[in-house]
Formats: structure tokens, C-alpha cells, sequence
């Protein structure tokens, strides 16, 4: 889940609000200005759309509100007024602090009780701050109008001068219809027509909607232009049947009842719709409902039940792109966007639409839950939608660990008749670069080179006898004992296929199969010693440590998990190697003692003749490798 404040391109924001921030830092810091008191304007880069203004931004005001306007009729005028401060006050810590989004909450509250110069400027000025240009505009202009009597000259001069720089930065759309329907944009009324004029929006996508008792609804996705204005003529369609729902709960009597986003009147309320499924939820001050569906059918009257509960600030819904069905708590709530507040609590928001993955969020709005609530649809490259498309190309650098249970070379099988000791597992590395293509369906070839070394040492010792000198029939006992260490290691090529099942837009897992090649060199540098009762001497092992070349060919069956963020992937995998022949053998000739001269009287292990001992070992035979990895690639 995101839950943000809707934000501005970086350009625009600095027009509006820079020199405005400045100058609310520098009342902040004063300890007690007076309400619109001007401070020296702050430094802001100067927009290329429209001039800079010529006058600071309106600052906002520590100045709790005064009766200027009538209460709420609800109440006595001195419980709304010092509400209204209270209110007032609490948005004024919550904007020192940087919180404007719930700053905003609050000083719209404090007007609903008692509208004031205070609280109508401080709302303005979170509202711009938020990059909500429309509506700071529309208070903004409320302040000219409504309290221009209590604006000085210096003030009016600063508040025009926003007010036209925010009117670069908005768009607008003049609707018309056939029927005096009342305008829904983003869920949020905008007067009924005939409207006096373009009403006014930030530039983007925006869901419209126009309805009408006894007219099927009318809806549409627009995009809002800078500067321009955009025309939409609504043509409703009068309903040919309809159904009733009643909808009253004792608990609730005069809350207002929306109804498929639209404010259609107060518990208990009873009245025509047309026939099939509709949303509906329920407002009485702190109290309300999550939308619940209601079906109606033709010609029948349906009776609708309320939960309601301790609603959380306002709160907007919405889907990317617009044209995504949502739902809330498993009720549909129209295309795009809701706005509106939910009951405290766990809620499940979900968006869909053709072409694109599904989205579930599940959240806790409590009472600091506030802004956006944005999900976000990725692309399903493979849905049938974009129609046929292409595959793409990725190249991938990977480097695993590798190792097995034995090279099963001679060495470590002649473990059998040899005392073997100090045996470690052969290990060491596999790294390259693997490109593949990657089809519509999920199937990709694959080619990858790179580099591969296993190494492993053993300790083992051979108990014999040799012939005297002197030409007797005597033997003599000898220990031969040899520390061997054993390197496969070469140039790695491996051609292959590959499949990726996508279980989300970011997340998918696969397997591979391929077949490969090392064009390995193989050794053995064996050292070792020979001794018997009386002595110990070092023995020469011909030809030990040469390098043999072959090439070793091996098949590798693979499951693999990846993380797909943008064209940057990330993937884990676990390859078994099987090599399929055995290995050639090694240049390892006789074995010799390097010691003194042979004293054929008193004959000790220095006379022992060349044995073949260790006579050309297989440098491997057939054995597993096992080959975790990491992988991170880029899709061209």
C-alpha cells in the first residue's frame, strides 16, 4: 500500500510553494504574528510557464478564527467558535511540524464550524502545499470574496497574485448534458448543470460522472491539459425499468446516504434505482458505513441493512491506470477512483482491469490514515490485450558456489585400497554472463560462458613390499604416503532453454535445462614421502602437477526464482550438474625415493626401485555438481 499526498511535478511545485514555505517558516518562528502579516519574501526559482509573483504568498496564520460566519446549526455560536479555535490550534502544530495533509483535516473542520480569514488561508495554504492547485484556488478566491473586507490592501495584492499563478498551473472541463444532472469529478460533487462555467482541475486523468433520478448514470475518463479546456457533453439515457431500495436504521436517522458516490439524501430513505447492483454507505458526523452492495431488481423493492462505525479522516482510493475496476471489502465502487471516509479498522482495497495484474491491499485506517491510497496495476506483457508481441533480450551476470561429493577421479577411489584421511569436498565457483530471448509466452533460449573451478586434497598411504637387493628372493616392507590436490578447472559453455511463470508483476519462478561443455584442464600435484622401520625419504612422483586438457561435457537441470523490478532483475537459482564421461587420464608416471645411496648389505627403504603407485590416474570420472547461484540482469 501507498498511502501519499498527491504530489506536483518538481517545477511546479516550486512556483507555487516555495516562496510560500519560506514565508510560513518565518511566521513559525515568530512568537505570536499577527493573522497575515507579510515576513520578506523567500527565494524561489522562478517558473518558465509564468512569471514569478510579484508579491509573497499568503502566509499562513497562527490567528485562531473570529465569528465571520454563521455557525454550524447544530450547535450555539460560542460551542462552534471555540471548537473551530480548537481545531484551528491543532492544525497549526501539526503544519509546524510539517504535516500538512492532516493539518488540512483539521482547518477544513474548523471552517465547516466558523469560516474565518484563519482558517480558510491555512487550508489554502497545506492545500498548495500538497499540490492540490484546484482547490487551494477555490479558498484562495473564497478569501477575496468572502473576507475581502477584512484584507488589507497589501493582502488582497499577495492573495491575487497566488491566485494567478495558481491558475497557470490547472487545467479545466466545461460539461454539458441533456439533463440537469449533478457533477461528480474523483467522487467529489462539482455543482449541477447547466455549470456556470469550466470547472477547474489539476492536469492528469480524472473519472467523471454525471447522474440524474431515473437516468442511467453517465461516466467517462477525461485528461486534464495545463491551460487548456477540455469539452465533455454528457448524454444520459432515461432508465425504461426500475426497482425500489429502502434504506433506514433507527440508530442512524438523518445521516446522509450516498449512493454509487453521489450525496442522494438522509436515513430513512426509500426511492427508485435502476435494476442491478449499487453501492451505498452512510455519514452522520463521526459515525458511518464502508460501501456495502445492494442488488436491485426490476419491478421489486429491496431493503438494505447499515454497519456503521467510527469513521477515520477522508480518504481517496485510487486505481492506476483509471480505467481499473475497484472494490472495497469486496464491493465494487465504480472505475478509478472513491473517495470518502472508512470505519477504523482492517480493509481490503482491490483493483483490476484487463491486461494488467490484479492488485489486493489490505490496510488499517486509523484515525492518522490520511491522502492517497494508491494501487498501482502493472502491465501483463502475455495478456491477449496488447495483442501479439515481441520478446526481449536480457543479459544476466551470474556466480554461484560450486561443489560435489567427490570428482570420483582415481585418486579418491583408490580410497579402497589405500588408507585415505584428511578427504575435503571438492568446491569452488562458477561465474559468468548468460544472454538469453525471452518469448511473449514465457520460453526463452539460453547461452551462457564463463569460467568453472573445483578443487580438492586427500592424504592417503599404501602399505606394499619390494625385492631386495642382491638379487635375493627376500621382500622388504615400504609406506608409501602421497598428498594429493586435484584442480578441474576451464572455460565453460552452455547452451539451453529456460520457462518463467509469472505469479505476480514483479515476482516469477522458472526452471532451466541446459547443456554444456568445459574445456577443462585437469592436475594432480602429488607430493609424498616413503618410509619403513628405519626411515622416512621424500619420493618424486614423474610427471605430477601436468596440466591435462579435455573437454568435459555435462548436463544441468535448474529451478530458479526471480525479482523483476523495471528492466533490473534478480534471480536465485539451484543447478545440478551431471558430467557424463569420465575424465582423461593424468600425465602421473613411477614413483622414486629421493634418498641416500642404496646399501645393498644393509638394505632400508633408499633401496627401493620405481613403482608405479600412482600410474596415470583418471583425472575425474562421472560425477554431481551441485550449483547455487545468484544472478543480476537487464532487459534491453
Amino acid at each position: 500500500m501507498v498511502i501519499r499526498a498527491p504530489r506536483a511535478p518538481r517545477a511546479a511545485r516550486r512556483s507555487v510553494a516555495a516562496s510560500a514555505l519560506g514565508a510560513a517558516l518565518v511566521a513559525l518562528a515568530a512568537p505570536a504574528p499577527p493573522a497575515l502579516a507579510q515576513p520578506e519574501p523567500a527565494p524561489s526559482a522562478a517558473p518558465t510557464a509564468a512569471p514569478a509573483p510579484t508579491a509573497a504568498p499568503p502566509t499562513p496564520t497562527e490567528a485562531p478564527p473570529t465569528p465571520t460566519a454563521a455557525p454550524a446549526p447544530s450547535v450555539s455560536a460560542d460551542e462552534a467558535l471555540a471548537r473551530a479555535k480548537a481545531l484551528f490550534q491543532e492544525g497549526n502544530e501539526l503544519r509546524k511540524i510539517g504535516d500538512c495533509q492532516r493539518a488540512l483535516e483539521l482547518y477544513l473542520r474548523s471552517r465547516r464550524l466558523v469560516a474565518s480569514v484563519p482558517n480558510t488561508l491555512n487550508a489554502a495554504f497545506c492545500l498548495d502545499q500538497l499540490g492540490r492547485y484546484d482547490e487551494a484556488l477555490e479558498l484562495y478566491e473564497a478569501l477575496l470574496t468572502d473576507f475581502r473586507a477584512e484584507l488589507g490592501e497589501p493582502e488582497r495584492k499577495s492573495v491575487a497574485s497566488t491566485i494567478a499563478t495558481l491558475r497557470t498551473r490547472i487545467g479545466s472541463v466545461l460539461v454539458s448534458s441533456n439533463v440537469d444532472g449533478l457533477v461528480l469529478i474523483d467522487g467529489r460533487p462539482r455543482g449541477r448543470i447547466p455549470v456556470s462555467g469550466p470547472i477547474r482541475l489539476l492536469p492528469g486523468g480524472h473519472t467523471l460522472r454525471v447522474v440524474k433520478d431515473g437516468w442511467r448514470t453517465f461516466e467517462t475518463i477525461l485528461t486534464v491539459r495545463v491551460a487548456e479546456t477540455t469539452s465533455v457533453d454528457a448524454k444520459l439515457e432515461p432508465l425504461a425499468n426500475t426497482g425500489r431500495l429502502k434504506i433506514e436504521d433507527e440508530r442512524l436517522v438523518g445521516a446522509d446516504l450516498i449512493i454509487d458516490g453521489t450525496l442522494i439524501g438522509q436515513l430513512p430513505w426509500e426511492g427508485s434505482l435502476a435494476p442491478g447492483p449499487h453501492f451505498y454507505s452512510v455519514r452522520k458526523g463521526n459515525l458511518g458505513s464502508a460501501p456495502r452492495e445492494a442488488n436491485v431488481v426490476a419491478g421489486q423493492r429491496a431493503v438494505a441493512t447499515v454497519e456503521a462505525g467510527p469513521l477515520g479522516e477522508e480518504v481517496r482510493v485510487v486505481a492506476q491506470p483509471l480505467s481499473a475496476d475497484l472494490a472495497i471489502n469486496g464491493v465494487p465502487v465504480g472505475k478509478g477512483q472513491w473517495r470518502g471516509a472508512l470505519p477504523l479498522g482492517r480493509h481490503t482495497f482491490e483493483a483490476h482491469e484487463p491486461g494488467y495484474f490484479a492488485r489486493t491491499l489490505r490496510t488499517t485506517v486509523d484515525r492518522t490514515t490520511t491522502g492517497d491510497i494508491v494501487l498501482p496495476l502493472a502491465i501483463d506483457e502475455a495478456h491477449p490485450r496488447w495483442g501479439r508481441r515481441v520478446g526481449v533480450f536480457r543479459l544476466e551476470a551470474a556466480s554461484g558456489y560450486a561443489f560435489a561429493a567427490s570428482l570420483e577421479s582415481d585418486a579418491e577411489r583408490s580410497c579402497g585400497s589405500f588408507r585415505c584421511s584428511n578427504v575435503s569436498r571438492p568446491s569452488g565457483f562458477l561465474a559468468g554472463l548468460r544472454g538469453s530471448y525471452e518469448f511473449p509466452i514465457g520460453a526463452a533460449i539460453e547461452l551462457t560462458a564463463g569460467y568453472l573451478s573445483l578443487h580438492t586434497a586427500l592424504e592417503r598411504s599404501l602399505d606394499t613390499t619390494y625385492l631386495a637387493p642382491g638379487g635375493g628372493t627376500a621382500r622388504l616392507p615400504i609406506r608409501y604416503t602421497f598428498q594429493d590436490d586435484i584442480d578441474l578447472a576451464g572455460v565453460t559453455v552452455m547452451v539451453g532453454g529456460s520457462y518463467h511463470y509469472g505469479l505476480s508483476s514483479w515476482f516469477d519462478v522458472g526452471g532451466a535445462l541446459g547443456l554444456g561443455v568445459v574445456l577443462a584442464e585437469m592436475r594432480d600435484a602429488v607430493t609424498g614421502a616413503a618410509s619403513d622401520a628405519r626411515r622416512t625419504v621424500a619420493v618424486a612422483v614423474q610427471n605430477a602437477g601436468n596440466g591435462v586438457r579435455a573437454a568435459a561435457p555435462f548436463a544441468m537441470p535448474e529451478l530458479r526464482l526471480r525479482l523483476k523490478l523495471g528492466r533490473i532483475t534478480a534471480s536465485a537459482g539451484l543447478g545440478v550438474g551431471f558430467f557424463l564421461v569420465d575424465g582423461p587420464p593424468l600425465e602421473t608416471g613411477s614413483t622414486y625415493v629421493v634418498g641416500a645411496e642404496c646399501d645393498e648389505a644393509d638394505p632400508t627403504v633408499d633401496c627401493a626401485p620405481g613403482k608405479k603407485v600412482v600410474f596415470e590416474e583418471l583425472a575425474h570420472g562421472t560425477f554431481t555438481m551441485f550449483l547455487p547461484n545468484v544472478a543480476v540482469g537487464y532487459r534491453f
